[in-house]
C-alpha cells in the first residue's frame, strides 16, 4: 500500500486510539501489526524531521519549545511539506469497519480511512 508520510502520522494517531479498545482478537492483531509497521516508518521520518528543525532552528527556549529563524520559515515549511508528501510503500492489513465495534469517534475513522474498508452485506 502506498501512503504519504502525512498519512502514516495520521494512521499512527488513529491506531493508538484503538490499542486499548475491546475489539475481536483478529482485528486487535491487525491493529497491533499495522501499528508496529507504521511506527518503524514514522521513526525514520522523525529523524529527517529533526534534521530539518535543527537546520532552521534559531534557539531552544527555556520552556522546551524551539524558535525557528524568522527569515527561513518558508524554507522550513517547504522542506517539511516535501517530507510529509513523500510516498512510502508499506504492507498493511485492511480493517473491516464492522469489526471496530458499535462506537468509534469520527476523528479516529478519518485518521484510519486509508486502511478501513466497509463490507456491505
Amino acid at each position: 500500500m502506498k501512503l504519504t508520510v502525512q498519512e502514516l502520522y495520521n494512521l499512527i494517531d488513529g491506531l493508538s486510539s484503538l490499542l486499548d479498545k475491546e475489539i475481536p482478537t483478529s482485528v486487535a492483531f491487525s491493529v497491533q501489526r499495522n501499528f508496529k509497521r507504521i511506527s518503524e516508518e514514522v521513526k525514520a521520518s522523525d529523524e529527517v524531521r529533526k534534521k530539518i528543525v535543527e537546520k532552521y532552528k534559531e534557539k531552544d527556549n527555556k520552556d522546551g519549545t524551539i524558535q525557528l529563524k524568522k527569515d527561513k520559515l518558508k524554507n522550513y515549511q517547504k522542506e517539511s511539506d516535501e517530507l510529509m508528501q513523500q510516498e512510502v510503500d508499506i504492507d498493511l492489513r485492511v480493517i473491516n469497519l464492522a469489526d471496530l465495534g458499535e462506537s468509534i469517534k469520527p476523528r479516529t475513522l478519518g485518521l484510519l480511512e486509508p486502511i478501513i474498508e466497509e463490507v456491505i452485506e
